[in-house]
């Protein structure tokens, strides 16, 4: 990818913004001409004379300069980049930007700039999860913007969740493919990871998945430029670069989060990676339970069968998004028994699910499904299957599978 000229950086208030100098530096080693507006309360933790010294520009701050307002300053600047990147995105400029509002140099740019912009959010864990900032996120993100991190660890407040902004070199990066990118413009959603049935306060059913091909599909979406929103069961992974994250744990919030997510914009492209709980007890125990009444719980008490979450979103929205399903399947023989047996039941679920393609790969060998580095697979798009070859590195067979569906996609979405 070709590094961005001209990189206009948008610090705002968060503690987030004593990193503004570095990440200046970085985007310049990259390549890049730097250009700096700050907010007010971003002067608290960095000055004007250190990153106008970085980036080797003056630094702005007001929307009425007496020096630049000749030529409405304000919109030339506007106008300059290539890109708009927000470091830190704090909770207050993600509502300002949603909601349209001018009232400072960062929220005028950010309305009249027709570049592409990335936001970098950075704040509290509670205030990242705060409703508002959630609904402020998908107003943005349908509007086109894409977001970077955050990242989960101690924050400076002392708490520990996500929240923290992600480190300079990832969204150089990010800022990078939202540039110079063939998927700019496109909306890809995401599951990854497996859900957890509770049956006590303490104790759960779930599987084998670690996320991995989920996060890998996310990842090379977003290298490709594309708007990328993650729906992450839990799983211990770091947030790709440039992909906006949401955890859930139980299937019905996985559910709950992609449908949000597809009714506020149409023509995504769905990748169901996640492995969700098959079974749900209908009513779990709020304490925890002695072992004796655990044994005799899981053996008598009445289940459901869990939410089918593929089905759901292809039922409401089938029509809005294409849909690639992934089912995981055991076979046994040799090479063309196992072949037939996995293109069978593909082709059943595809049917079934309701999607426009499935990926099936086997399972329960040392070098595909669960917990292994490599996967293969058979892909089914319509009455066309694509084999992945040898199990191959699942950042690989990631861009193998985006390459392959890029086609297919493109002429649904476009109503051909």
């Amino acid at each position: 990818m070709i590094a961005p000229t001209r990189v206009l950086l948008c610090v705002t208030g968060g503690i987030a913004a004593y990193k503004a100098p570095e990440l200046v530096r970085a985007f310049i080693a990259a390549g890049c001409e730097v250009r700096v507006v700050m907010t007010a309360a971003a002067k608290a933790f960095a000055t004007e004379l250190s990153l106008a010294t970085v980036s080797r520009h003056p630094v702005r701050s007001e929307i009425l300069d007496v020096s630049e307002e000749g030529r409405v300053g304000h919109i030339e600047l506007a106008d300059w980049p290539e890109v708009v990147v927000v470091a830190p995105a704090t909770a207050d400029v993600l509502a300002k930007a949603a909601a349209g509002l001018a009232d400072d140099l960062v929220s005028v740019i950010l309305l009249a700039t027709r570049a592409p912009v990335l936001f970098a959010p950075a704040m509290n864990t509670n205030m990242w999860r705060h409703p508002a900032t959630v609904a402020n996120l998908g107003v943005l993100a349908s509007r086109g913007a894409a977001f970077v991190g955050p990242d989960a660890g101690e924050l400076a407040c002392g708490w520990i969740g996500a929240g923290r902004m992600i480190d300079p070199a990832m969204i150089v990066d990010a800022a990078r493919g939202r540039v110079a990118a063939p998927w700019r413009g496109r909306r890809v959603l995401v599951s990854a990871g497996p859900t957890r049935t509770w049956i006590d306060a303490v104790r759960f059913f779930s599987n084998a998945s670690t996320g991995a091909m989920g996060f890998a599909i996310a990842a090379e979406a977003a290298r490709r430029g594309a708007d990328v929103t993650l729906v992450a069961g839990p799983v211990e992974r770091p947030t790709p670069a440039g992909v906006r994250r949401l955890d859930v744990e139980v299937a019905d919030e996985m559910l709950a989060a992609m449908d949000a997510e597809l009714a506020s914009a149409p023509g995504q492209l769905v990748a169901m990676v996640a492995a969700v709980a098959d079974l749900a007890p209908l009513v779990g125990s709020p304490d925890k339970l002695d072992k004796a009444d655990l044994i005799t719980t899981i053996a008598s008490a009445p289940w459901r069968r869990g939410v089918d979450v593929l089905q759901t979103l292809t039922e409401r929205h089938r029509e809005r998004a294409y849909f690639l399903g992934f089912a995981a399947q055991t076979a046994s023989g040799d090479a063309d028994t196992v072949r037939s047996e996995l293109l069978a039941r593909g082709a059943a679920k595809r049917v079934a699910k309701g999607a426009h393609a499935l990926f099936v790969n086997r399972v329960g060998v040392a070098d595909s499904g669960f917990a292994t580095d490599t996967n293969t697979g058979l892909l089914l798009v319509g009455d066309e299957v694509h084999d992945a070859g040898a199990p191959r590195l699942k950042p690989e067979l990631a861009a193998w599978l985006l390459d392959r569906l890029d086609g297919p996609w493109t002429h649904e979405r476009l109503g051909g």
